[in-house]
């Protein structure tokens, strides 16, 4: 015998028909909330830079105040930024890091874009001092560091303190193999003139072949032909196997943080003053972001912390009036005006002079591998 089941009623019916009709309705509110949120995928900005250049703390604040991500690529000279983007038009790069001598020809050549200071007002805070015309370059980018070149020794591993630059391009017998130089022409052939008593952006032929004969015979005594910049715990004025090198005022300071030894001087005859500015990329995939950054770094605080962590003297303005007396008042990061009037910027050089100061790099190279 079957069971007969009875037919469901007719406000069951309409209750599961209300129903139905909700669920639906609350299931496409939900999906279509979850597509018009916004996306909490973390944004990214690449940044070509020299290596150890930024206090990290600062770059995990941004980070973490942005939701972003900051990607670096490193160069190891001004020549090896040039390749890069002359490999890749700036394509990939959202912030430059580039010295006061390339700023006109990089805009020429089209890789860099002007800041918007409405977009990141913290800008209006960097303003170079009148460094020998450096603060006429700062129209295409904003100033983030500024120094000088000079000479760095080993107090206990020379035979008399270094004074000049006579004594690090005719050295001591003693300073045999124990010399250290830069990689970059323009410094180690710009030194050499200066050495001389010429402008280091010579390009005089024989200020220049007097240059490349007093490079010839102090190669003798050059352990290598190497980048400044470079791992400072493992530096060889740090470990002693060098007791003189030709470096930065930053940089010099950062070694005798780690090795009371170490002094630095811009000699008598003068040394290099520079600039570095950090630059919007033409091709940047992430300008607002990139704004953000330049914007977040330029705050006073985060500023002044990164000048105390880079040793090198601050263009911000604000930034200034947090540093510690000790560090404004250090004549090798902020140099008096008279060290200033005795050295030179560096300056763009002609092709012609610069396939000479490549053909001594070369010789120099072969003589000491």
């Amino acid at each position: 015998m079957h069971k007969v089941i009875p037919a469901p009623s007719t406000e069951l019916i309409k209750y599961l028909i209300l129903s139905t009709i909700l669920f639906t309705s609350l299931l496409l509110s939900s999906i279509f909330c979850l597509a018009a949120a916004p996306s909490q995928q973390t944004e990214e900005i690449t940044f070509l830079t020299w290596g150890d250049y930024i206090n990290p703390e600062l770059v995990t604040q941004f980070e973490a105040e942005y939701n972003a991500k900051v990607n670096f690529v490193y160069f190891e000279s001004d020549n090896g930024r040039d390749e890069i983007l002359i490999n890749t038009n700036a394509f990939g790069y959202d912030i430059l890091l580039v010295d006061s001598t390339n700023l006109i020809s990089y805009k020429k050549l089209g890789w860099i874009n002007d800041f918007d200071p409405q977009a990141a007002p913290n800008i209006n805070y960097a303003q170079l001092p009148e460094l020998s015309n450096l603060d006429k370059e700062a129209q295409f980018c904003t100033p983030y560091a500024w120094g000088t070149t000079g000479i760095a020794y080993r107090k206990d591993l020379v035979p008399e303190p270094i004074t000049s630059w006579k004594q690090v391009f005719s050295p001591a017998p003693e300073l045999q193999g124990k010399i250290l130089m830069s990689s970059m022409s323009t410094e180690v052939v710009g030194m050499a003139l200066k050495s001389l008593g010429y402008s280091m952006a010579s390009s005089n032929s024989q200020e220049l072949e007097q240059a490349r004969q007093l490079l010839l015979a102090q190669a003798p005594s050059v352990a290598g032909y190497s980048p400044i910049a470079s791992d400072t715990k493992t530096a060889k004025l740090v470990t002693g196997q060098a007791s003189v090198t030709l470096t930065y005022s930053g940089d010099a300071l950062m070694l005798h943080a780690l090795e009371p030894q170490v002094e630095y001087l811009v000699p008598k005859e003068g040394g290099a003053v520079w600039a570095d500015f950090i630059c919007l990329s033409a091709q940047a995939g992430n300008v607002k972001l990139a704004h953000h950054f330049i914007d977040f770094i330029n705050r006073p605080k985060q500023a002044a912390d990164n000048a105390l962590y880079l040793f090198n003297a601050t263009p911000n303005s604000e930034a200034e009036k947090l540093l510690p007396s000790e560090f404004l008042n250090n004549s090798i990061i902020y140099p008096d005006e008279a060290l200033i009037a005795q050295s030179e910027t560096y300056q763009l050089l002609s092709p012609r002079t610069i396939k000479k100061h490549n053909s001594i790099m070369r010789e120099l190279k072969e003589l000491t591998k």
